[in-house]
């Protein structure tokens, strides 16, 4: 298959016209991913190019750097190792090596201080001959194309990836959670004879000591050995071992000079399913979308920062004119013709671009172009929100509305309220930040109301909160067994870690005045369930604190309680379903009631409801109760305590799983250290107690007494001085360094006499 320009095309997915283009944006990507800079360009010979990075070098032997340009080069762990690298998705060196074969080119290697001539064979070796030193750093490889292949646009792809290097980059390893079962087990065949440990090593949050204890009992062994049943224990392992990668860390190109301001972004994670394994995978990704005006629609497609040498259609649809349809890479169900919808308006039309981080992908063919079935929709998404602020962008300024200023000047609010990044703000600062700058254009204040709604639609475009910004604690959550009490705000979710094997449920109840009836009773404690409250409406803070414990690994259950009223109807629906500020919830939120039949059953007192204006009510709700909602309504506070956790219990037994039991690993763990700790404990009391350590501490108080009346003197001197040259410590931190070192003296001193 790669001995001819035919055969390469179609492992490659590209026209044999694309494969001069293909080749290069393989080597860029290469060049990226090995970092430094990346130069790329025509050499001195006619349809000559070269690709240089500024990276460590490629080490090894001749032979051995030959072999990685070979067209039979075997697979290799570190191509099945999942990472959002521009070489994820890539044919790599076979298609490199292969098209300068089939088309009689050339292949130069300079790199770690020679110059290696390449001559790919037809048995699929490759010979290698040194053509003289090479006093450059890192990697430059140069191609030279045979008559076979056109060069027109050659270096198009491969410039494209090099404009799109900016921005945060991924700075993780790969992760457990990203393989299925089926491709943990390939990842260890391919790894050969690399120990079983140097493969854990690989992984995110398992480098280190951690590598030791999840590949314990499997002590000197290659990774090629482990059957499924081993590499699925080692997986489940590794997964115990660490915490799945937030979208979000997968970093982003983000608002670059050279790129359109209109910029929007989605994030979110899919599920890969079983086909053999007990373990399914789950992908992180990010979706980036950039939009300007166009005399027609277009959209240049790229996975992990480089093009995908895919055929992507994006245009008008002949039914709906304010879409365009697009189609390609899974993004449309081709035997039926319906494309992805991307509504864009009817005026106007727009060029866009498309950045998708991701670990992995699912590939449509043997070419390896990506299956973005799964992705369609936040596709879509970033695309629409991208366009309404190009829109936004073109209006004149005699049409500028409140809502389009706030937009404008809020960068420059941030960098005010930030104190140029360096400080955290409020919400509240901001809008005050805002305030007059909107005055002094419109001659018109924005209400509180419609600020936050602006900033919230703004968050949702971006798919991130504003950096450094923070909103108001307005919740708690209660811990079971550790009895933690957790104000909820923006700062408390940030670094909210949840406490392993402690709960398997959450319940939101709409009172925090309920806490403390249902901790004096210890109801938490005997369901292993959590509280939460955010005093009325979920807040945000609620609502990310339920996608985090949604994404861990432990199986968790979320429950609802509220009022039967239409307020309480739409706090179910609030934590469910999707909001301006957060897509829907992952996780199914159970919805416990109170109901107004169930209220009425119970014989609850029924209380007059009157609004101002139509009140809101859930989705879910029917008619008739509707209609009763808009006048009557029923409170939790109507039942007395003793009713309250009878109904409570009755819900649980109905809904819930019982009690929290780990699985088996972690018992046989929990008991392994237990013991350790208990045997530790009282054999360091023995020790101590035969060593006679209260004598030797008194005598060595005693010894230091001196010393002590000595350094009082001036110690209130000492202890004003550290403060003064760092405010932030508290007066005990100069108090405890100073006898650190008085201990630390007077045993040197002991030891050495003693000696």
């Amino acid at each position: 298959m790669f001995r001819t320009l035919d055969g390469v095309a179609q492992r490659a997915g590209v026209p044999v016209q694309g494969l001069a283009r293909l080749v290069l944006k393989e080597l860029a990507d290469n060049a990226l991913d090995a970092g430094g800079e990346v130069q790329v360009g025509r050499g001195a010979a006619e349809r000559e190019f070269f690709v240089q990075d500024g990276g460590p070098g490629l080490h090894g032997t001749d032979e051995e750097i030959a072999e990685l340009f070979s067209i039979r080069r075997p697979l290799t762990s570190s191509k099945l190792l999942r990472q959002p690298t521009c070489g994820a998705l890539g044919n790599g060196l076979r298609v490199v090596a292969g098209t300068v074969l089939a088309s009689a080119g050339d292949l130069t290697v300079s790199t770690a201080g020679r110059v290696l001539r390449l001559d790919p064979q037809d048995d699929g070796s490759t010979q290698v001959e040194r053509a003289g030193s090479w006093s450059g750093t890192g990697t430059r490889i140069s191609v030279t194309f045979g008559p076979g292949i056109n060069c027109v646009l050659a270096l198009g792809w491969a410039e494209q990836a090099q404009f799109f290097t900016g921005g945060e980059p991924y700075r993780g390893r790969s992760s457990a959670y990203w393989y299925t079962s089926e491709a943990f087990f390939e990842l260890a065949q391919a790894a050969g004879a690399r120990t079983v440990r140097a493969l854990v090593a690989e992984l995110d949050g398992c480098t280190g000591t951690k590598a030791g204890e999840v590949a314990a009992g499997f002590a000197g062994r290659a990774a090629i050995e482990l059957s499924r049943d081993e590499t699925d224990e080692l997986l489940a392992r590794a997964r115990a071992a660490a915490r799945p990668v937030k979208p979000e860390r997968l970093g982003n190109v983000g608002r670059q000079p050279d790129l359109p301001d209109a910029y929007a972004r989605r994030t979110g994670t899919f599920k890969v399913p079983l086909h053999r394994g007990p373990h399914a995978a789950e992908i992180p990704f990010v979706v980036e979308a950039w939009a300007q005006s166009a005399s027609a629609p277009h959209l240049c497609l790229l996975v992990n920062r480089t093009p995908v040498p895919a055929e992507i259609s994006f245009g008008r649809t002949m039914k709906d004119k304010t879409c365009c349809g697009l189609k390609g890479c899974g993004l449309s169900e081709e035997q039926r013709g319906i494309a992805t919808p991307v509504q864009i308006g009817r005026h106007g039309d727009f060029g866009t671009w498309v950045n998708i981080i991701a670990p992995w992908l699912p590939k449509t063919n043997d070419s390896k172009s990506p299956d973005l079935s799964a992705l369609a929709v936040p596709i879509a998404e970033a695309l629409e929100a991208a366009v309404r602020q190009c829109r936004r962008s073109q209006r004149g300024p005699g049409r500028r509305s409140v809502k389009d200023v706030v937009l404008g000047v809020l960068p420059q609010a941030i960098e005010t309220a930030s104190d140029g990044g360096q400080q955290r703000f409020t919400q509240r600062q901001l809008y005050y930040t805002v305030r007059p700058m909107v005055i002094a254009e419109t001659s018109e204040a924005p209400t509180w109301e419609n600020f936050c709604n602006i900033v919230t639609a703004k968050e949702a475009d971006d798919g991130q909160d504003i950096a450094g910004m923070m909103r108001d604690v307005r919740g708690l959550l209660y811990h079971p067994h550790t009895h933690e009490e957790i104000p909820l705000g923006t700062i408390a979710v940030e670094r909210y870690e949840r406490p392993k094997w402690t709960f398997n449920k959450i319940l939101f109840i709409e009172k925090e005045g309920f806490f403390p009836l249902l901790i004096a009773a210890r109801w938490p404690e005997r369901h292993d369930c959590a509280l939460v409250t955010s005093k009325g409406q979920p807040t945000r803070a609620v609502r990310d604190l339920l996608d985090l414990l949604g994404e861990t690994d432990e199986e968790i259950t979320f429950f609802c309680i509220h009022d039967a009223d239409a307020a309480g109807t739409i706090i179910f629906q609030s934590l469910q379903k999707e909001t301006r500020a957060r897509k829907a919830r992952k996780v199914r939120i159970v919805n416990l009631g109170l109901e107004p039949e169930e209220g009425l059953a119970m014989g609850l007192p029924v209380e007059p409801a009157e609004y101002a204006r139509t009140p809101a009510i859930a989705d879910y709700v029917s008619d008739a109760w509707r209609d009763w909602l808009l006048t009557q309504r029923i409170e939790l506070n109507a039942m007395g305590t003793a009713d309250l956790l009878a109904w409570l219990d009755k819900k649980m037994a109905a809904h819930a799983q019982g009690k929290l039991i780990p699985p088996a690993p972690v018992l046989d763990e929990h008991l392994i250290s237990s013991v350790r700790e208990r045997v530790e404990n009282a054999l360091t009391e023995r020790i101590l107690r035969e060593a006679g350590l209260d004598e030797q501490v008194a005598d060595a108080v005693t010894e230091l007494a001196p010393t002590l009346q000595r350094r009082s003197a001036k110690l209130h001197r000492e202890v004003a001085r550290t403060l003064a040259e760092n405010p932030v410590a508290r007066w005990t931190e100069p108090v405890e360094e100073i006898a650190d070192n008085l201990v630390n003296n007077h045993l040197q001193v002991s030891e050495g006499g003693a000696s």
